[in-house]
């Protein structure tokens, strides 16, 4: 109304450069103040046309180029109306996101602040409330990172924990930019010098798409970073190798110059001076040229390193005199390991060239920095047991929800479970049974088959076997009747002996009495074992008798076949019979025709 009123008393000219100034003032004073010209409808307006997955991200981007410097309450207004856009599209992931972008804000403005942490605490809440699981595995990825840059790494690996649980329950292929946060948190673990958490988040995060090729080669140097650490100079080299690859593939000089240097650093670690020199420098002008002034001071004092174990004195000295220039400024803490190798390097150089003033100034500082930098060891030291702890604790919490989980989910799908499972394996069964009979019954077919053809063979063979063995006995009778006339005629005693021992030959000798055993089982199965059970006082001879009592042949031919007289044949059978006990009116031949 003011301007108004003043520009209306003004010459038309004069009240349009009137207006046309003070719109200037507004301009510049909102400028000055941190207020964007735009309004926050117009600056968020395009992210309506994208999609929904897309949003978060992108207004990300638009907040911190517009409102992130802003003043808070331009800041909030402006957030105030994403949310309510947000809402109008019922994008619940972009209102989610909008809480984290308020977290972020203090976080830029004010540091380590309860504000920050309540907004994304509320996020978490509002992801869960939603159902959101993505979003809620974000913002625990969000405020662990927040926790980390602070130092705050207790909570900070209880929330990189969470994150990482979640990650895992929705599918890693699930999470968009899921390489990003598996590297955030191998950094987490790399800085605390777990470098085995470290590696296996890294090798990870290569499994699954890069937003860059820079982020791929970040992984990867980090990977040979963490194998130079653990002193395995062959994988970390190559790990170096693969990273200076991609740099070179992609054209990327600042990387260059740093993996240069980190294959420089594992020559020095190897004392391969000649080989290190030339890739350190390289990192150190690489260094200077993109304004990377701690780097450049640790590549300094490499250089400088070397040049004192050459005896190039002066030479370390320049050099130890610029890194000090280049790190003097830096964060103590970030700088403290640099700090103890300036002055241990100073000392050495003052005590070898002479200055030993200096050089007893300098090892003083040395150990009390050494001091400084084991305290600050011992304490990341503990915080690690305790991170461990931690992490342990988180595992066993997770281990039993998982199992209440499963028990609660067993409870409700046993009856279902179960009953499929019985009808199931009644199919099962009774399909297996059928088969199964199916297949037993050609199977005893084919065996009774078999088993027919081999007991008609085996009678076949065993009376061949008799036959022969019969007609070896008439051979035999005939030949005995020779002899005994032999005999009657012949008056050589000598001769007479061999004929009586040649009467006492037999046909049933130990090699065809398995023979034969073997072909009469086949025939009468068991026949052995029930006469043993049922006569144990038996002996091997009467055995082999009453076998042949079995087949039949009469008193002739068994003494023909055993090589023993008629009467020896009856007599074994009466001492049998004692031995069996059988009553008197029991036949023998009828009693092993019975077994």
């Amino acid at each position: 109304m003011i301007v108004f009123n003043v520009c209306t008393r003004l010459p038309k000219w004069k009240a349009i450069r009137a207006a046309f100034c003070i719109l200037l003032f507004f301009l510049s004073s909102a400028a000055r103040s941190g207020t964007p010209v735009s309004s926050p409808t117009q600056v968020f307006l395009a992210l309506k046309n994208l999609k929904p997955d897309d949003r978060a991200a992108q207004a990300f981007g638009l907040y911190k180029s517009n409102y992130r410097k802003a003043n808070e309450q331009a800041a909030m207004r402006a957030l105030d109306t994403l949310r309510q856009m947000a809402t109008q599209w019922n994008d619940l992931s972009l209102q989610c996101a909008v809480l984290t972008f308020r977290a972020d804000y203090y976080s830029a403005t004010r540091g380590f602040n309860q504000q920050s942490i309540d907004y994304y605490q509320q996020a978490i809440e509002f992801a869960v409330s939603n159902e959101l699981p993505i979003d809620e595995a974000i913002s625990l990825q969000k405020k662990a990172s927040y926790l980390f840059t602070f130092s705050r790494n207790t909570d900070a690996c209880q929330c990189f924990l969470q994150a990482y649980e979640k990650f895992r329950q929705i599918g890693f292929k699930n999470v968009p930019n899921l390489s990003q946060y598996l590297a955030e948190q191998a950094n987490f673990y790399y800085s605390l010098k777990d470098y085995d958490s470290a590696g296996t988040l890294l090798k990870q995060a290569l499994d699954y798409p890069l937003q860059s090729e820079r982020a791929r080669i970040n992984i990867i140097n980090t990977l040979g970073l963490i194998y130079r650490n653990q002193s395995n100079y062959k994988d970390a080299l190559n790990y170096f190798s693969s990273a200076r690859n991609y740099a070179v593939a992609s054209k990327d000089t600042a990387w260059l110059g740093i993996i240069n240097g980190n294959i420089g650093s594992v020559y020095f670690r190897q004392n391969k001076y000649a080989q290190a020199e030339p890739l350190i420098r390289n990192d150190y002008e690489t260094s200077i040229r993109f304004k990377d002034s701690v780097n450049a001071g640790t590549a300094l004092l490499r250089l400088s390193r070397i040049n004192i174990e050459r005896s190039n004195l002066k030479l370390s000295e320049a050099e130890l005199d610029t890194a000090e220039k280049l790190t003097v400024n830096k964060k103590f803490a970030i700088n403290l390991i640099s700090q103890v190798e300036l002055n241990r390097q100073r000392a050495e150089v003052y005590q070898k060239s002479g200055r030993l003033a200096f050089a007893i100034k300098y090892s003083k500082q040395y150990e009390i920095l050494k001091d400084s930098l084991n305290k600050r060891d011992n304490i990341v030291a503990v915080e690690n047991v305790r991170l461990k702890w931690v992490a342990e604790r988180h595992q066993a919490e997770l281990e039993q929800l998982r199992n209440r989980g499963e028990l609660s989910k067993f409870k409700r799908n046993a009856v279902i479970v179960i009953l499929v499972l019985t009808i199931a394996v009644v199919s099962l069964l009774f399909n297996r049974y059928r088969s199964n009979a199916r297949k037993n019954q050609q199977l005893l077919l084919a065996e009774k088959r078999r088993v027919d053809e081999e007991l008609g063979n085996a009678v076949t063979l065993l009376k061949q076997y008799t036959e022969n063995l019969k007609q070896n006995n008439a051979i035999i009778e005939k030949f005995k009747s020779e002899i005994a006339n032999f005999k009657a005629d012949s008056t050589d005693r000598k001769t007479t002996e061999n004929l009586e021992k040649l009467l006492q030959a037999r046909i049933m000798t130990d090699e065809t009495w398995d023979e034969f055993k073997k072909l009469f089982s086949k025939v009468h199965g068991g026949f052995f074992t029930r006469l043993r059970k049922s006569y144990p006082n038996l002996t091997d001879t009467d055995t082999r008798l009453l076998s042949l009592l079995k087949l039949g042949l009469n008193n002739r031919e068994m003494a023909n076949m055993l090589g023993v007289t008629i009467e020896g044949v009856k007599k074994s059978k009466q001492r049998m019979r004692k031995k069996m006990e059988l009553p008197a009116e029991a036949e023998l031949e009828q009693v092993i025709a019975n077994i």
